[in-house]
């Protein structure tokens, strides 16, 4: 059985403040990047849990597109590959028999791929919001803020 390293701080940093800004101004309050990161995230955890068929429940085609964009934005090439992989398998709507069949063994491709997730997360939160940050900080400046 495959053990979960966990998250590195910083992702478990990320994660944990997406999931509080989410529940203070819903999906629609968060910016582009933030969805990415919030979907790679969660996704991760339930994958590194083992509890990929509850994430993706009654959503099923449409999270693992979801979850492809977002890997594939944070450049995790291998996992979404792996996504496009199964996003090709899967019915319209699988029943409760093909998620029992084939997500255990989803989850064992998805960890063995070679990203580094954890890094790839820490590398676009700090690409998006580091900018962000320090062009506020230009902004104050310039007007004296």
């Amino acid at each position: 059985m495959d053990t979960w390293r966990g998250h590195f701080p910083i992702t478990h940093f990320v994660r944990h403040a997406l999931v509080r800004k989410q529940g203070q101004v819903g999906m629609n309050g968060l910016s582009r990047a933030e969805h990415v990161l919030f979907t790679a995230c969660q996704f991760w955890a339930a994958v590194a849990r083992r509890d990929l068929s509850r994430y993706l429940a009654s959503e099923c085609t449409r999270r693992l597109v979801v979850a492809f964009e977002a890997y594939s934005e944070i450049g995790a090439v291998r996992t979404a590959s792996a996504l496009r992989v199964v996003i090709a398998q899967c019915p319209d709507e699988p029943s409760p028999a093909w998620l029992l069949q084939n997500i255990p063994e989803m989850e064992g491709r998805l960890l063995d791929t070679e990203d580094p997730i954890d890094h790839l997360v820490a590398q676009f939160a700090s690409a998006h919001f580091t900018d962000r940050s320090t062009e506020n900080q230009r902004v104050r400046v310039k007007t004296g803020l």
